[in-house]
């Protein structure tokens, strides 16, 4: 017995049934369930009476039913009538209708409500003086009239896997996407970085040999000074700087005359004339407002 024949066979014996979330079904009808399920039986009109309910609970007499018709476990039997529930509900919220087999076509409004359309028959019987005769499908104007509810053109599970199969197939692209899109991102910003650096270090090493250049060379009448690259008010972060530039083979020094302000120096011997030249050199090179200081 599939989920939806326990539905319908439900709703007959026991004349109330809820579906969760979707609303509530009530069959006001004598009629029963037939043991002949070749004949087609006219069903009573307006037999079935549905009431939108979105906080309609689990039928707990349903999953009974279903527990004692399908042998299965109740907490399998409750997980099946979700799924069946929670895929109904996504057709019938991308405008599909819900058709149950033997009773009717749920239909989704423009207010966001279900409307239902009963079916015209079903497998039932009319019981009248405790007598039970099957009822004969009746002629309209000299035309057979079907009353069959309308067949899916395509069965709901297999609708949904082809749904999911393609949402997957979208995350996965998506997925593919961003990561190649994350992956070049990361590349160029990394191979900007690096000419970066090297162009920095480039600039650092022809600006140190310049500067040694102009500490080794013997000029006469020279005067011994200090250019002062930075001052630190923090000796441990003045420690740290001086220690990096001693790594690059500098010739500086770190003094202080009140153990508040810590100078980081260079010395010199040259010309008057290049004193002005050599401190605005040192200023571009380590982006500071340098300054001369004689020696005490």
């Amino acid at each position: 017995m599939t989920i939806e024949q326990a539905l319908v066979q439900y709703l007959y014996s026991n004349k109330k049934l809820s579906l969760q979330s979707i609303g509530d079904f009530t069959f006001n009808s004598d009629t029963v369930i037939s043991s002949d399920n070749d004949t087609s039986i006219l069903l009573p009109e307006n037999s079935i009476e549905f009431k939108f309910n979105s906080h309609a609970q689990e039928d707990l007499g349903l999953i009974d039913f279903i527990v004692q018709n399908t042998k299965k476990i109740r907490s399998l039997a409750s997980s099946d009538l979700e799924s069946y529930t929670v895929l109904n509900k996504q057709f019938l919220n991308i405008g599909k209708p819900y058709t149950i087999e033997g009773l009717g076509i749920l239909h989704k409004a423009q207010d966001g409500t279900y409307t239902f359309e009963q079916a015209t028959n079903s497998q039932v019987v009319a019981k009248e003086n405790n007598k039970t005769e099957k009822v004969k499908p009746v002629e309209k104007d000299k035309e057979k009239v079907s009353f069959n509810t309308p067949k899916k053109e395509k069965s709901n599970i297999n609708v949904a896997k082809l749904v999911v199969f393609g949402l997957l197939s979208l995350l996965t692209l998506g997925a593919l996407g961003y990561g190649g899109y994350y992956l070049y991102n990361k590349y160029e910003v990394n191979r900007s970085a690096n000419a970066e650096i090297a162009k920095i270090e480039n600039i650092e090493k022809v600006t140190r040999d310049s500067i040694k250049l102009v500490q080794n060379k013997i000029i006469t009448d020279t005067n011994s000074f200090y250019i002062v690259i930075k001052e630190f008010q923090n000796y441990e972060v003045a420690q740290m700087r001086l220690k990096k530039l001693l790594s690059f083979g500098n010739n500086v020094s770190l003094s202080t005359t009140d153990s508040i302000t810590y100078k980081l120096r260079m010395p010199f011997k040259l010309q008057l004339a290049d004193t002005l030249k050599t401190k605005d050199s040192l200023a571009k090179f380590f982006s500071a407002k340098t300054y001369v200081e004689l020696p005490l």
